[in-house]
């Protein structure tokens, strides 16, 4: 078999590169126009310095490349082994990708259908694209990222099952619009669900994911962004060319043509400086203009956080983040219209009612060795992406209302998380990533003083150019 490798390519947004691209950022050596679309563009080959800029940067910059072959070991809550080899191909502005995705033990994520009692294998990314200055067509499987989040985001984060997506995007000067359309996974439920119902019919629903986006980035070191998403479908669902069009919402397709949908509106924003970035989102569930007579709260998410590059030692990078999101955000009273793919949130990994605050200090030893700590720490509530809905719909009850409790809902779930870990480079072809860390889970699985402490291991290989 004949492999190319190339260095100009879109990382994976799992892979250690998306970090040191955004230190990069961070640093003001390399900007992107929309520095909240994940994978991140990077051609090693073209970036040109002075030689005392490239000196200064040399132990960061000299670290991105991407192997042909990675091999993942974790050991925690999940115990599995996973080998990702990679195919890539690049000419005349079209690229090709492929990498399949084989797992030795069992966790939550695909591949799930296990050959021989031996292994599971399914395809991880694989696309076909074309790409210039201005367009870009992008049809194929990839774990998009879309929001100002390095780590994860609310509007879609990538860390659930790969998705299969039609997309492309229009740049002109300070603007890039972006289209998405995905074909989510067939759903057989009722449709419409909530506490108390009596309904009977059972529908075989196809369901959709739209995102649409603006982006408008008047400098470098600003970029402001809105978008729109939509989980749609039901019982032989058709798509209109109207889905198609990239400018026009989906909210006035559902308000004038009764094609009801899950609707959310995404608004955030980046801000760099030298050494120092911010970063803000807020995603918009449902939003009560007026008091609701059923008592519905506002369906929201925030996401807030920093970083920082040579914070008080030289050669440093710190990130601090912190999501929120309330209780109902991403669910709806139509199962197949609530916002998961194969049982995984579509938007923050853990669904909705939760906050979580997190933290990552690296060090730059020198050019072999980083050394980093990582912490967490997670707040959940009972409530999930498929809880039921707590009032009657269509028609609403007169005399129903939401339980007052809109965030942290139930027992809650308390998870401390910290990590230390170790990077090892040699040159251009072995990387090496291993952490060791300490988990501490309260009120487990939401059961009232069911606590438990686990240790955790991982490691990573990555190797072979050819």
């Amino acid at each position: 078999m004949l492999i190319f490798l190339i260095y100009s390519i879109f990382y994976p947004i799992d892979f250690y590169q998306n970090e040191l691209i955004e230190e990069l950022q961070v640093r003001g050596y390399f900007f992107t126009k929309s520095p909240s679309i994940r994978p991140y563009f990077f051609d090693a080959d073209e970036k040109t310095y002075s030689d005392s800029l490239k000196e200064d940067i040399l132990w960061l910059y000299n670290h991105i490349w991407i192997s042909n072959v990675r091999i993942a070991l974790n050991y925690d809550t999940i115990k599995t082994i996973r080998f990702k080899p990679m195919v890539n191909y690049y000419f005349s502005n079209f690229s090709f990708y492929l990498q399949p995705d084989v797992k030795f033990g069992t966790d939550s994520l695909p591949p799930s259908k296990v050959f021989k009692n031996l292994f599971s294998a399914d395809y991880e990314r694989v696309y076909t694209q074309y790409q210039n200055s201005v367009f870009r067509l992008f049809i194929g499987r990839e774990r998009f990222s879309i929001g100002p989040s390095p780590r994860y985001n609310m509007l879609l984060s990538g860390y659930g099952a790969p998705m299969d997506w039609f997309h492309y995007a229009l740049t002109a000067k300070y603007i890039k619009l972006s289209y998405y359309l995905c074909r989510l996974d067939d759903m057989i439920c009722k449709p419409v669900e909530y506490i108390g119902d009596t309904i009977s019919t059972i529908i075989n629903a196809q369901r959709y994911l739209i995102i649409k986006r603006l982006d408008w980035t008047p400098v470098k070191f600003f970029n402001c962004s809105f978008s729109e998403a939509a989980t749609f479908g039901g019982e032989n669902y058709s798509l209109m060319l109207y889905h198609f069009n990239p400018i026009v919402f989906i909210h006035t397709l559902q308000h004038n043509w009764e094609k009801d949908a899950n609707l959310f509106f995404h608004i955030d924003l980046r801000l760099f400086f030298k050494n120092f970035s911010v970063y803000s989102a807020l995603l918009v569930d449902d939003y009560q203009l007026e008091p609701d007579p059923n008592g519905e709260p506002n369906h929201l998410g925030v996401n807030f956080g920093i970083e920082l590059a040579d914070f008080f030692i030289d050669r440093s990078f710190l990130m601090l983040e912190y999501h929120l999101l309330t209780r109902w955000i991403y669910s709806i009273y139509a199962p197949h219209q609530r916002y998961n793919y194969y049982g995984h949130p579509i938007g923050f990994p853990y669904g909705n009612d939760c906050d979580e605050v997190y933290a990552k200090y690296t060090y730059h030893i020198n050019k072999h060795f980083d050394i980093y700590l990582a912490g967490s720490y997670l707040r959940k509530g009972e409530n999930q992406v498929n809880s039921i809905w707590p009032i009657p719909e269509k028609p609403r009850v007169p005399g129903t209302s939401f339980p007052d409790d809109n965030f942290l809902s139930g027992i809650i779930e308390r998870t401390l998380n910290i990590t230390f870990g170790i990077r090892f480079f040699y040159q251009k072809n072995l990387y090496l990533d291993t952490d060791i860390g300490f988990l501490n889970i309260n009120n487990q699985q939401h059961i009232e003083n069911q606590n438990k402490n686990l240790f955790q291991f991982h490691f990573s290989i990555s190797f072979l150019r050819l």
